[in-house]
């Protein structure tokens, strides 16, 4: 038997078979047709932050401004046929029916005063072949708001020049129901002076070293006179919005009653930015954080704290003084 042409027969086998399923296969893609992709809402122009809680702001208790942005896409595969045209308006009236609507989560939301916000543009665009318009923004002072009333900036699409408005998602209801508190501690940058100190000196057991040593098992301690003062200076400037005092372990007679925290830059002309009467803590070491309530926005390199008078006793304590600046 001739093995050689055996072979060159089983070769010729294998070239006539897979010739034969490549041409199938080219006649068969060759008549396929491919449909185009479409989208069922193809065309629709919405505001992305309709949709769910994506208009939850978080906004933080700070005097800077806060920015978001908003904007709209328009559905599709190939964006948009030309450059399509958006206009945005904003309608405080929608508030009644959504708080109506909503009434099963006790919304209460009032409209954002005007002059605590203020908007970029109600005009944007979104350009040919594209899906998303060029975004809008707006900023919002969160020192203007009443941090005890929900407030909502409702915006929505007034008009588009291409597509069609997606009805149920044609508003963003922009809410604010917390400002949230983002503070750091700067106490231990500053050097502490004290007007009064412990009868055993400022680094004994109950000395003033002890009301700024973040430690809360220590205190200060000393023979109280009505107006004495402890204060901190720092090395540069600082804008502060609260300060901490933790109540000492006994004697709650000996706690503050009535005090101011001061600001200065010179060390001898003094700004109340907060001032307590007839305040008493509820439970030993206790702590307790207290907001500016007479803030006026400026830094200060010397911050003081004044007491007038204690709860009773001749000796006053405290654990611990800390000042704090949100961010």
């Amino acid at each position: 038997m001739n093995f050689n042409f055996y072979k060159k027969q089983k070769s010729a086998h294998q070239l006539c078979f897979w010739g034969f399923w490549l041409v199938a296969l080219f006649l068969f893609t060759g008549c396929t047709k491919w449909d185009t992709l479409k989208s069922p809402n193809k065309g629709n122009i919405y505001m992305a932050q309709a949709y769910s809680n994506r208009s939850e702001l978080k906004l933080f208790k700070i005097d800077d401004s806060q920015t978001f942005t908003f904007g709209v896409p328009m559905a599709g595969f190939n964006g948009a046929p030309s450059n399509t045209s958006v206009e945005f308006e904003v309608d405080n009236s929608l508030l009644s029916q959504f708080n109506k609507g909503h009434a099963y989560l006790n919304y209460n939301f009032q409209p954002l005063p005007k002059d605590a916000f203020k908007i970029s543009d109600l005009s944007t665009t979104i350009e040919e072949g594209k899906q998303d318009s060029k975004p809008l923004s707006f900023s919002i002072q969160a020192n203007k708001l009443d941090p005890t009333v929900d407030y909502c900036l409702p915006i929505k699409i007034k008009s588009v020049s291409n597509g069609s408005i997606d009805s149920a998602l044609s508003i963003s209801y922009f809410m604010i129901d917390s400002l949230y508190i983002r503070s750091r501690d700067i106490t231990g940058q500053g050097k502490l002076s004290v007007s009064n100190d412990n009868n055993d000196g400022a680094n004994a057991k109950e000395g003033s070293i002890r009301v700024t040593d973040n430690d809360y098992t220590t205190k200060f301690l000393y023979e109280f006179v009505s107006d004495s003062w402890m204060q901190l200076k720092f090395d540069s400037a600082y804008k502060l919005n609260a300060y901490t005092l933790t109540s000492g372990n006994d004697a709650p007679e000996r706690d503050p009653k009535n005090w101011e925290i001061q600001g200065s830059n010179d060390g001898n002309n003094w700004t109340t930015l907060d001032e307590r009467t007839d305040y008493a803590f509820t439970s030993r070491r206790q702590t307790s954080t207290f907001e500016f309530n007479e803030p006026d926005g400026k830094s200060y390199l010397y911050y003081r704290f004044l007491v007038h008078q204690t709860n009773g006793s001749h000796l006053f304590q405290l654990t611990e003084w800390r000042l704090l600046q949100y961010y």
